[in-house]
């Protein structure tokens, strides 16, 4: 099944039988959830006899079984919805037990029964070859799956929700927000609210790049990219407060090593590139950069010189070299680095 499918189920009343919403993008899991739930209608005075919801990887099939047969108390359906759900690890016994509370909310046809899975809680496996869950199950649950979405179908996106607060936004505005923030929806979609608010508090139409950089959050997922963001503001101290976060998270110093060197060596290639003519345009299609990151990766390279970018590139060598051999290892090194190269 598609949200295409979903929403013309929802229109048509044909709201019975079992769902799983599963994936990656959990904001999407969370809405298209919340649509089959207003479809039900869970707002009357007997919304806690119609409206279950139940909770962990593990499913008491029990609880579902009588919850199914208990109907609904002065409605037409009956929600019942189990979230975080973990079927990769079921065993035959467990997937027949699935199956027959299936076959029972489809006996039943005043159920709505939904799960929500994480996406390492359920194999797909492909579309040329689905996996063992999918062929079994395929044609008696609706099978709903949203992966991460790529970063055009995120601008299109966000373009929409700004849109609906009432901004204008450009390109540059969405790439540096993707690129600050993460590709969470979840997280993006309290960004658009915040930069909205910002934007009507100063009674400006437009959310530029520079609101983005002066008020969006970088996310856990995005840790590394505060740091890539210190490298190329040449900013010690931002570079000592994504460090500090990073360490609080418990972040292998190996990861940040790694991510810091990835920066300066992206750096060392633009300032080459740039070192023999090339425009931005070629910058970007040649490493393969978004347009955003090239921009903010030209200013840099041209502030820190080809000559020191390839002297601090030297540096974290050693810095690798000297950590397997008895050196300054671990966070205190990385603390050195940033004092003597940022």
């Amino acid at each position: 099944m598609d949200t295409g499918e979903l929403k013309q189920r929802i229109k048509e009343g044909k709201l019975s039988g079992t769902y799983i919403f599963a994936g990656e993008e959990e904001y999407l899991v969370k809405y298209y959830l919340g649509l089959l739930t207003s479809a039900v209608g869970t707002d009357s005075p007997f919304a806690v006899f119609n409206n279950l919801r139940y909770d962990g990887e593990e499913v008491d099939f029990g609880e579902l079984t009588d919850a199914i047969k208990s109907p609904p108390v002065m409605a037409d359906w009956k929600l019942i919805v189990w979230r975080h759900a973990d079927f990769s690890g079921m065993k035959e016994k467990e997937l027949d037990a699935l199956e027959a509370v299936v076959d029972l909310a489809e006996e039943h046809p005043y159920t709505v029964l939904a799960f929500t899975v994480a996406d390492e809680g359920i194999d797909f496996g492909t579309q040329k070859k689905p996996s063992k869950f999918v062929t079994r199950f395929g044609k008696k649950i609706n099978l709903l799956r949203f992966d991460k979405s790529t970063e055009n179908q995120l601008y299109a996106w966000l373009k929409k929700h700004f849109d609906a607060e009432g901004v204008e936004v450009n390109m540059d505005t969405l790439r540096a927000l993707v690129f600050r923030s993460g590709r969470s929806m979840e997280v993006l979609s309290r960004e658009v609210s915040k930069l909205s608010a910002l934007a009507h508090a100063r009674g400006k139409r437009l959310v530029s790049a520079q609101d983005v950089e002066e008020v969006s959050s970088s996310t856990p997922e995005c840790d590394t990219y505060a740091m890539s963001n210190a490298i190329t503001e040449q900013n010690k101290q931002k570079a000592y407060d994504a460090l500090e976060e990073m360490k609080f998270r418990r972040v292998d110093p190996t990861v940040i090593m790694g991510s810091i060197a990835r920066t300066y060596n992206e750096l060392l290639s633009v300032a080459q590139l740039l070192s023999e003519g090339r425009e931005a345009a070629d910058i970007e299609s040649i490493l393969r950069l978004n347009t955003y990151r090239v921009k903010h990766c030209i200013t840099a390279a041209k502030k820190y010189g080809a000559k020191r970018l390839s002297d601090i590139v030297s540096s974290l060598a050693r810095v690798d070299a000297d950590s397997k051999y008895g050196g300054v290892t671990g966070y205190t090194a990385i603390e050195l680095f940033i004092s003597q190269n940022i």
